[in-house]
């Protein structure tokens, strides 16, 4: 097992724990209060290890009760976060309780809003399930709804802990593990190039231990030094700003919307910055199964959606680009940039 640890100055705020059987620590690492309630919040698909959590948790003295969202980016809805809210009135939760949020990316991102916004303020722990949510979602302290666009509202709220399971991650379907390996691979273009020399030699099939305790190791760096995203923090988001738009019109999993928006963004900056890793980028995508392309997308309304991005500020419309693998840079794109990006997706 291994232990990474979210700082704000010298007090630590998030714990990430890393390794195989971990999840059955869960009750341990509740710090007990008394009488205090638990909200364990789940998908349709992670029913059975949320009852068993459940029930690991009563074992241990304390009050549980569950409630099911519905799976994916369905959960991310101002109406799903109301019921939540009625359903901890009714569970009588206060302060000193707690929520936890068993599930992927989109279940972890909705727990830490309800629980940053519900009495103020409540703690959360996440048990994430997927690859997705274990190297990014669920780490940082996003937290977020849809509301037009994708997370543009949310708030900077982390969870006491998050719990990744090795053994949970191993058992994903191999498209699940597909999809999520695209958020572990950004962190190896922009920070830590033994990810992308993992995946070249073996995709998906390399060691996902590894690969997850490198890529939490990045991205909790990168929090560590830019705690709510006002400086550097920004370059977690490569990829992002075409892959948020083809995700949002196309209906694509973030995933793969992901991976297509790293090969704009490849484009983007051999435009731009004359960066000569596109290639290769791809190439790594394509070993590990991932899509270069949304043949369905329409380039007007990808455009449309990337003028929504949260990235933007008063300079306008922002992108991570890279000027070699682990140097990236934001950058207020013009129009000829957005144009070689989007090209580089066949959206020209």
């Amino acid at each position: 097992m291994r232990r990474h640890v979210i700082w704000r100055g010298d007090e630590p705020v998030s714990t990430i724990l890393v390794g195989r059987g971990v999840s059955s620590m869960l009750p341990e690492l509740l710090t007990r209060r008394a009488g205090q309630r638990v909200a364990v919040l789940c998908q349709p698909s992670t029913v059975r290890l949320a009852e068993r959590l459940a029930n690991d948790l009563q074992g241990a003295g304390y009050e549980v009760s569950g409630y099911t969202l519905p799976d994916g980016e369905e959960a991310k809805q101002l109406g799903v976060v109301e019921d939540v809210y009625r359903f901890l009135n009714g569970a009588r939760f206060t302060r000193d309780d707690i929520v936890i949020g068993v599930g992927g990316g989109a279940l972890t991102d909705v727990t830490g809003f309800i629980a940053a916004t519900y009495l103020r303020g409540v703690s959360a722990m996440y048990v994430a399930t997927t690859l997705l949510a274990a190297v990014d979602a669920a780490i940082g302290g996003k937290t977020a709804v849809n509301v037009d666009g994708k997370n543009l509202a949310g708030v900077f709220s982390h969870p006491e802990a998050v719990i990744v399971d090795i053994d949970t991650i191993d058992a994903l379907p191999r498209r699940h593990k597909i999809i999520g390996a695209a958020e572990a691979v950004k962190t190896g273009f922009i920070a830590d190039t033994q990810i992308i020399e993992a995946f070249e030699a073996d995709g998906i099939d390399t060691d996902l231990e590894d690969i997850v305790n490198r890529s939490v190791a990045v991205k909790v760096g990168v929090v560590n030094e830019d705690f709510t995203e006002r400086g550097s923090r920004a370059i977690l988001n490569y990829g992002h700003t075409v892959g948020h738009a083809i995700e949002s019109t196309t209906g694509r999993p973030h995933g793969e919307a992901v991976a297509i928006g790293m090969v704009a963004a490849g484009h983007a900056a051999a435009h731009h910055l004359d960066f000569t890793g596109s290639t290769r980028q791809r190439d790594v995508l394509a070993k590990m199964g991932l899509p270069l392309t949304a043949p369905e997308a329409e380039a007007e309304a990808v455009r449309a959606m990337m003028a929504l991005d949260k990235k933007r500020d008063s300079g306008g419309l922002r992108m991570v680009l890279l000027e070699e693998f682990g140097s990236p840079v934001l950058i207020h794109p013009n129009d000829a940039t957005v144009r070689a990006a989007l090209a580089g997706i066949d959206l020209a």
